[in-house]
């Protein structure tokens, strides 16, 4: 009986000293774990746009796209990001980037909590994108795309009267939150000849003459989901799914389903948002 109380004594000192083990082991696991977490946080990209800006948003698609995680930061457009140069800005207090009022900037921030680096311009930071992941199929060169989405095409000329006017009724947007974010645009495009009381003296003509417009856009498609035949976001998807993105502010604007569905999943997959649901009369 002795013997079999000092076995049993033992087996459980065993299965004591077991459980202790284990429970060091898992702390010790799960120390290593917060670790990894902790540095994947500090270790982190931080893009730097205005919301409206498809130059900014051609990069929020590549980064969501490659599934690059980064912390998103909005500035007011009449901030002056450091920018000495610029006339009617405000200082928003914020961190200098590259001391030129332009955005989008890329900033990764390193383990230490410290900015490692800078990339300013959007087809730079879409090039560092693909070289982290893969490559998105490359950019067609197609002269109908190219013709469609020109600076001076009747495409843009319309959007800029249908979007120009309505961006800045958005001042929920910490672009347009500010009343020096408003004038500052205003004087910005006023100085360049652009009419604002002319372009909404002429929204409803405009809005016709877009609806025809994107009629033709949507056969621009080469599939449902993409400019590309075989359906996958690519290059040309990057560089004109922002310009179509800045017409869904304009309410009474009618999109072809086949279009619309194209701009709302590829934003969706790359989590980025349109204004569908915050559209302007």
């Amino acid at each position: 009986g002795k013997s079999y109380i000092t076995d049993k004594r033992c087996s459980m000192t065993i299965d004591l000293l077991s459980l202790l083990f284990s429970l060091f082991t898992f702390s010790i696991a799960n120390v290593a774990s917060a670790m990894t977490m902790q540095q994947q946080s500090q270790s982190s990209l931080r893009l730097h746009v205005y919301d409206h800006c498809p130059f900014c948003i051609r990069v929020e698609l590549a980064l969501g796209l490659k599934q690059c995680p980064y912390e998103r930061i909005l500035y007011g457009y009449g901030d002056k990001l450091g920018d000495e140069s610029k006339q009617g800005c405000y200082d928003g207090g914020n961190p200098i980037l590259t001391g030129k009022k332009e955005l989008p900037v890329l900033e990764k921030i390193g383990p230490d909590g410290n900015r490692e680096w800078l990339k300013a311009e959007s087809l730079d930071i879409i090039e560092w994108v693909q070289t982290e992941r893969d490559q998105f199929p490359a950019k067609s060169g197609r002269n109908d795309l190219t013709a469609f989405f020109a600076t001076d095409g009747r495409f843009k000329v319309i959007q800029r009267i249908l979007s120009r006017p309505r961006n800045l009724k958005l001042t929920h947007l910490k672009d347009w939150a500010r009343e020096e974010d408003r004038a500052y645009a205003k004087n910005k495009y006023e100085k360049g000849g652009w009419d604002y009381a002319a372009a909404e003296a002429c929204d409803g003509e405009s809005q016709l003459e877009m609806n025809k417009l994107l009629e033709e856009a949507s056969t621009l498609l080469g599939s449902d989901t993409s400019l590309y035949e075989d359906g996958a976001l690519g290059f040309d998807d990057l560089l004109y799914l922002p310009e179509l993105r800045a017409v869904t502010v304009a309410k009474g604007v009618k999109w072809p389903d086949r279009l619309r569905n194209y701009v709302v999943s590829a934003h969706s997959q790359a989590n980025v948002g349109t204004y569908f649901d915050q559209q302007v009369e």
